[in-house]
């Protein structure tokens, strides 16, 4: 009630990108305490079809929160008190990046709905790995890496080799994604002959960092 009343008209009356980071900053003050995480734990944790087990990993539930949420693990340690079964992080790519012009983000209210064509901004792959080294959140947490937008695409695996071997350790899994509208050529590499090339230099270099 209070959200519908009060907090979704003045959140609307902000861009869409603003909003969010505003949403981001109230999560990180409420939850700042680790007595407060542990409060919104108890209260949000749910289990209604007991320990779910697939690929190697326990989850406490099916539901998980998608990359694109909290790009940065900035947010990630104050989501995972919100009952989620798994957080993923991202995406993120191997440099830094600002993505596409503002506006980037467009409301579609009758359909509940966000046009997204942020275009992979993020704070690069080394910062991500800084920032959950330093505040891992206690979850199964994925991490969604993409290709930098100033790498040419036939140096793409190259570049999302760099990525993953900064975060592999730090991941229960990690998603390689190939799907970005708002990175040129990006699509490419769902070729058969491309993926199958991205995927397994990137298998193998899993194999050998485990070890």
């Amino acid at each position: 009630m209070l959200y519908r009343s009060i907090l979704r008209p003045l959140l609307f009356r902000l861009p869409p990108e603003r909003a969010h980071e505003m949403a981001m900053e109230a999560l990180a003050f409420a939850l700042r305490r680790k007595w407060a995480r542990g409060v919104a734990t108890r209260r949000f944790s749910r289990a209604p079809f007991g320990e779910l087990r697939r690929f190697g990993l326990s989850f406490p539930n099916p539901v998980g929160l998608a990359a694109g949420f909290d790009k940065n693990g900035t947010a990630a340690p104050y989501l995972a008190a919100l009952g989620f079964g798994f957080i993923e992080v991202g995406t993120v790519t191997h440099q830094a990046q600002p993505g596409n012009p503002h506006p980037r983000l467009f409301r579609l209210p009758l359909d509940q709905a966000l046009i997204n064509r942020q275009g992979f901004n993020n704070h690069g792959a080394a910062a991500l790995a800084e920032q959950l080294a330093a505040r891992r959140p206690d979850c199964v947490l994925g991490i969604n890496i993409g290709k930098s937008r100033a790498v040419a695409l036939e140096d793409a695996i190259g570049d999302y080799l760099a990525s993953f071997e900064l975060v592999h350790a730090l991941a229960d899994y990690v998603v390689v994604n190939v799907s970005s509208p708002n990175t040129p050529n990006l699509r490419e590499l769902q070729r058969p002959e491309a993926l199958d090339g991205l995927l397994s230099a990137l298998q193998k270099r899993n194999q050998e960092l485990a070890s």
